[in-house]
C-alpha cells in the first residue's frame, strides 16, 4: 500500500481518556463508568469525556492509565479471542454479516496485531459492558492498537483495509462505551479515508465487496443522527427501484439509501415543522417540498412491493399471527427477524414521510394502523437478536428496532400502543447502532408523562415503570409535543440538572401559538443533545 493512498484520509492517533473532564477539574477520582461516572451523577453535575480525535498528527502516542498494565497476559487475550468468536461476532450483527465479523476481521487480524487488539479489547468490553476491572485489560488492548494503527500510518506502510476495518472496531469499541461522538467522528474519517482510495484497484473492488455495505448502513445512522454524513464515494450502487431484489443484503442496501434521502428531506422539511401553520412557508418552497415528499413516498412504496415479492418474505408474511410466531423457531441464521426489522424500518420512514409537512400533531392519529403493524413485527425481531440464554446482547451494530419504536412512542397517542412499544424497548439491546435504547427509553417515558397529565406531575409520575402502571389517556392537541431537546440547567445552589426544554401549539383567542415550557429533571438523569424525529 503507497503512502499517497492513505494521505488523503486522515487517519490516526486516537487518545484514550480514562477520567471525565469534570472528576479531573475537581480533582477527584472519577469512576470511569460509561455514558456517565458514578461520582457525576450522584451530584448531579454534568459529565463529559474527552472525544476520540482522528489524526495524522504526530504527537504523542495515547498515554494507558497507570493502573494497567503495557502488555496483557498472553491467555487473556486468547480467552477474549474465543468469547468474540463464539458469542460477539455472531450477535453483533446479523446473519447476512458474518461473513464481515467472523469471515473479512479475522482473516486481517491472523496477520495483523493491532486488529487482533481491537478484537480482544471489543470483546471484552462486550463481555463487561458495565466498567469493571476487566476494562483494564480492555483499554490497554484498544490503546496498543490505536498505536499501532498510527505508527504504520507514519511510517507510510498501512494498508487501507487494515485501517478500515480497525475503524468500524473503534466504532464499535466507542460506542459500547457510550462514546457516540467520538463514534461519529470515526466514521466521517473513516468515510473519507475510503474516499481517498485509488480507483480501480484490486483493493478497491476487495473494500466495495466487503467494507462499503458496512460504510452505508453507518452512514444512515450518523445521517439520522448527526443530521448530514458523508458517504464514500465508491459504494456499491443500490439496484434500482424497477429490478427484483436479488437477495435480502441488496434490499436492505436499498432501504438504508432511502432512509438516508429521508432524513435529508427531514432536515430540509423542518421550516414546516417549527411553524404553526404552512401558510407561514413560501409557496415556492412548500411545492418543491412536496414533489420531494411525493418522490420519496414512492420510493418507499416501490420498494416494499419489491420486497414483498420476495420468496423469503412471502413465507414471513404467511404466519398466522406475527405476535404469536413461536420465538424459539427464530434465531441468528433466520431470515425473519431481518425481514421483520427491514419492515418496522419502512413502515417508520413511511409515516414520517407521508406527515411531513402537516404540523399539527394529530396527523399522527391516521397511523395507528401502521403503528401498530411496527409492533406486530417486535417480537421476531427481537427473537433473532436473543442469544442462548434468552437474554438480549449490549450492543448490535446494525439498526434494530429502537429507532421505529422511538417513533412509535413519541408520535402515537394511543395510551395503549405506547405502552407497548415502550415495554418492547426495555426488551431490546441496550445499544442499536449509534442509538442507545435504554436512555432513550426514560426520556419518552418523560414525554409521555407530560403529554398525558401535564408538566405539574411529580418525578415519580415521570418513571417508565409508573407510566406503565397507569391506563394513560389520548391527550388532546394542545397537550401533544412536538419539539424538545435536553438540556444543562443549574439550579439555585449552584448544582448542574438537566431540563428538558419542550414545545407545543395552542390555540388561544382562536390563534394558534406556539408555547415552550421546560421541565427539571432528577439529578440522576442522563444530560444528552438529542434529535428529535
Amino acid at each position: 500500500m503507497s503512502a499517497d493512498m492513505i494521505q488523503k484520509g486522515r487517519i490516526g492517533s486516537l487518545k484514550s481518556r480514562t477520567g471525565c473532564k469534570t472528576c479531573k477539574i475537581r480533582r477527584v477520582k472519577c469512576g470511569e463508568e460509561k455514558p456517565r461516572c458514578l461520582r457525576c451523577a450522584s451530584t448531579g453535575r454534568q459529565c463529559d469525556y474527552a472525544t476520540v480525535n482522528l489524526s495524522l498528527s504526530r504527537g504523542q502516542p495515547p498515554r494507558v492509565h497507570r493502573g494497567l498494565s503495557t502488555v496483557s497476559p498472553v491467555h487473556r487475550e486468547r480467552r477474549a479471542f474465543e468469547y468474540y468468536f463464539f458469542h460477539a461476532a455472531p450477535s453483533l450483527s446479523d446473519a447476512l454479516d458474518l461473513g464481515f465479523w467472523r469471515g473479512t476481521v479475522l482473516q486481517i487480524c491472523g496477520h495483523e496485531p493491532a486488529v487482533w487488539d481491537a478484537i480482544a479489547a471489543l470483546s471484552t468490553f462486550y463481555e463487561h459492558p458495565p466498567s469493571s476491572r476487566n476494562h483494564r485489560d480492555a483499554l490497554t488492548w484498544y490503546t496498543r492498537s490505536l498505536r499501532k494503527i498510527q505508527q504504520q500510518i507514519q511510517r507510510g506502510i498501512a494498508d487501507l483495509t487494515v485501517v478500515l476495518v480497525s475503524c468500524v472496531l473503534f466504532m464499535c469499541i466507542e460506542s459500547l462505551q457510550g462514546n457516540i461522538k467520538a463514534a461519529l467522528a470515526l466514521y466521517h474519517q473513516g468515510a473519507q479515508l475510503m474516499n481517498g482510495a485509488s480507483a480501480d484497484t484490486r483493493e478497491t473492488s476487495l473494500l466495495k465487496a466487503t467494507l462499503a455495505p458496512v460504510f452505508v448502513r453507518v452512514g444512515t445512522l450518523v445521517t439520522i443522527f448527526d443530521g448530514v454524513a458523508p458517504l464514500p464515494d465508491r459504494l456499491p450502487s443500490p439496484r434500482t427501484l424497477e429490478s427484483r431484489f436479488s437477495s435480502l443484503p441488496d434490499a436492505r442496501i436499498t432501504l438504508y439509501s432511502l432512509v438516508t434521502d429521508w432524513k435529508i428531506f427531514d432536515c430540509d422539511s423542518v421550516v414546516v415543522h417549527q411553524q404553526k401553520s404552512t401558510t407561514f412557508i413560501s409557496p415556492d418552497t412548500l411545492r418543491r417540498l412536496q414533489t420531494r415528499q411525493q418522490a420519496l413516498e414512492g420510493g418507499l412504496l416501490a420498494w416494499h412491493r419489491r420486497f414483498c415479492g420476495m420468496d423469503a418474505v412471502v413465507q414471513y408474511n404467511k404466519s398466522s399471527s406475527l405476535m404469536s410466531e413461536d420465538a424459539a423457531a427464530i434465531h441468528a441464521g433466520s431470515p425473519s427477524g431481518i425481514i421483520a426489522i427491514l419492515l418496522m424500518t419502512y413502515l417508520s420512514a413511511l409515516i414520517l414521510t407521508r406527515t411531513a409537512l402537516t404540523p399539527a400533531e394529530t396527523v399522527y392519529d391516521a397511523h395507528e394502523t401502521d403503528f401498530a403493524k411496527i409492533l406486530a413485527h417486535a417480537p421476531a425481531a427481537l427473537a433473532s437478536t436473543a442469544v442462548d440464554n434468552g437474554y438480549q446482547p449490549p450492543f448490535v451494530f446494525d439498526m434494530g428496532i429502537g429507532l421505529p419504536l422511538f417513533i412509535t412512542i413519541l408520535k402515537c397517542r394511543s395510551p395503549t400502543i405506547r405502552r407497548q412499544a415502550l415495554r418492547l424497548l426495555g426488551q431490546a439491546p441496550a445499544i442499536q447502532g449509534m442509538y442507545i435504547c435504554h436512555s432513550a427509553a426514560g426520556l419518552l417515558a418523560l414525554v409521555v408523562a407530560i403529554e398525558e397529565r401535564g408538566p405539574s406531575c411529580s418525578q415519580e409520575d415521570l418513571s417508565v415503570a409508573s407510566l406503565l402502571e397507569r391506563v394513560g389517556r389520548v391527550p388532546r392537541d394542545g397537550e401533544r409535543i412536538f419539539a424538545l431537546r435536553a438540556a444543562p440547567w443549574s439550579s439555585a445552589g449552584g448544582e448542574t440538572c438537566t431540563a428538558l426544554q419542550y414545545s407545543r401549539r395552542e390555540c388561544i383567542n382562536g390563534k394558534m401559538a406556539v408555547i415552550d415550557e421546560m421541565i427539571v429533571l432528577p439529578a440522576s438523569s442522563p444530560w444528552k443533545k438529542l434529535t428529535i424525529l
